[in-house]
Parts: structure tokens; C-alpha cells; sequence
């Protein structure tokens, strides 16, 4: 067999982490400003292909949600306790088999992938607040979406905890768990989308501890701010019950006092 000198020093990291085919810089125009190194290396060595499928949410329609349509959820919440949050992809047929791989199959190899999508939605937050998210960000702590014990037993590991965890590494922010899920319910896939706006209450409770000794690091900060992470928006409950969650936690640990406290929450993906 011949051997083939430019193939030797082809570094095998430049293959596509979707579909594994040698892919190169992409030259695909339509990728986010994300300005990090490592997640943007990370986006551009997708082959063409595979970089041309990814259904990135350039702009919003929803002010709250980042929806790129109108959204009939959020005009309809009664108690908001997200102040908005953003998504980096569309939930189409491909970004859901390309989360199912990751999620359910335990597709580690993608877990870089699924991080540096997830930046391209963090730092469209952090330019709304007003900061690059690199030299400054406007979070003192990210947390994510907790799962049940049952689900987590299932799958070995929580996505939206990994990427979470992720992100903030990349960023400089601590990652704390502030959140422990209480009820096993049935997957958020198999409800209707009025039983997912009514059936969140009660499914999450705060760590004390955690909320406690974060707080400690955060006084006298005006406000405090947490970038709530999961990797699905759809109706938004989930995400509005952990807040409400989180915001009752801050006021009854602050004692008497009248802490600001701000929820963001970023998504990987919005349907």
C-alpha cells in the first residue's frame, strides 16, 4: 500500500465530530459570532456539510423566550420568573437525532460539539447585557435543570449539567448545583403542551447549602445573576418552575433583607 506523506500529517482532530468524514476549516458564513477559541475551533472544524445543517437562531422574535417566531406561551404566563433566555439552535429532525445520540445513546464524543453550540447562545446573552462574556461576564453562578434520580440511574449522567458545567468552565464562571429534582414525572416528550404549562409545580426544591454559601460570595452584589441551564425549550415551564424555585430560595435566605436576585436562562435548543 503506498503511503501518503500529506495524510500523515493530516491531524486526525480536524475530522467532523457529526459524521466523522475529514473535514478541514469550514467555510460555511453562516456560523454565530462566537468569539471564544476553544468553541469556535471546535464549530469550525465541522465539515461543510454538517456546518450548513445546524439551524442557528441568528435573531428572536419573543423578547422572553428568544423564540424566532411568535410564541403563544409567554403573553399567556401569568408569573414570570425568568427575566428571558436564549437559544443557540432550532429543534429540528437533525438537532434532535444529533441531542438523542448525546442524551440517550451516551455519545461522549459530541459533548465538546454540544458545549460550543451552547456558547454561541451564551455569548448572544452576555451582548444583550452589555459584555463580550469573555473579558467580563455578567454571571455570578450557572446551575442547570436538575434530573430525577431514576432518570439519572437510566442515562449515567445529566446533559444539561455536563454542558452547563461546560460553559462556565470555558467562561470563567463557578458552576454550582442550587437545584435537586423531587418527583420522577413522565418525560416532558410524552405530554401535551398543556399538561407540560401545569404539570412542573412541585417537581424541584433548592440546596440550601448550596444557595447558602453562594450567597455569602455574592454579597453586597447588585444584582446577583444565574444563568439557568437545560438543553430543550418548549413551553418554557420547566424553566419558569426552577426560577420561581430559585428566587423563593435567595429571599428566604437573605434574611429580611431586599436582595436582587436575576434568572437568565440559556438553552441549547428551542422548538
Amino acid at each position: 500500500m503506498a503511503f501518503s506523506f500529506s495524510r500523515w500529517l493530516r491531524p486526525e482532530a480536524l475530522s467532523c465530530l457529526i459524521c466523522g468524514k475529514h473535514a478541514g476549516a469550514s467555510a460555511n458564513t453562516s456560523l454565530p459570532p462566537v468569539r471564544h477559541p476553544e468553541a469556535r475551533s471546535v464549530l469550525v472544524s465541522l465539515c461543510s456539510t454538517c456546518s450548513a445543517a445546524i439551524p442557528w437562531i441568528q435573531r428572536h422574535v419573543c423578547r422572553i423566550c428568544g423564540r424566532p417566531e411568535f410564541c403563544p406561551d409567554c403573553p399567556r404566563r401569568t408569573e414570570r420568573h425568568l427575566i428571558f433566555s436564549r437559544s443557540a439552535v432550532r429543534y429540528d429532525d437533525r438537532m434532535r437525532e444529533l441531542l438523542a445520540l448525546y442524551k440517550y445513546r451516551g455519545s461522549e464524543k459530541l459533548e465538546p460539539l454540544m458545549g460550543a453550540i451552547l456558547s454561541a447562545a451564551y455569548e448572544r446573552i452576555c451582548r444583550e447585557l452589555g459584555t463580550d462574556g469573555l473579558s467580563r461576564s455578567p454571571f455570578h453562578a450557572v446551575t442547570s435543570v436538575p434530573l430525577a434520580k431514576e432518570r439519572l440511574e437510566e442515562r449515567g449522567f445529566n446533559q444539561a449539567e455536563r454542558m452547563a458545567s461546560r460553559v462556565a468552565k470555558r467562561y470563567g464562571v463557578p458552576y454550582r448545583q442550587l437545584l435537586r429534582r423531587v418527583r420522577h414525572t413522565e418525560k416532558q416528550s410524552l405530554k401535551t403542551r398543556s399538561t407540560r404549562l401545569t404539570d412542573m409545580r412541585g417537581n424541584f426544591q433548592a440546596v440550601a447549602e448550596s444557595i447558602g454559601e453562594w450567597m455569602k460570595e455574592v454579597d453586597g452584589v447588585p444584582p446577583a445573576r444565574i444563568l439557568l441551564v437545560d438543553d430543550v425549550y418548549t413551553t418554557g415551564s420547566t424553566m419558569n418552575e426552577c426560577a420561581s424555585v430559585l428566587q423563593n430560595a435567595f429571599c428566604e435566605s437573605a434574611r429580611g433583607s431586599q436582595p436582587r436576585l436575576e434568572i437568565y436562562g440559556l438553552l441549547w435548543a428551542r422548538s
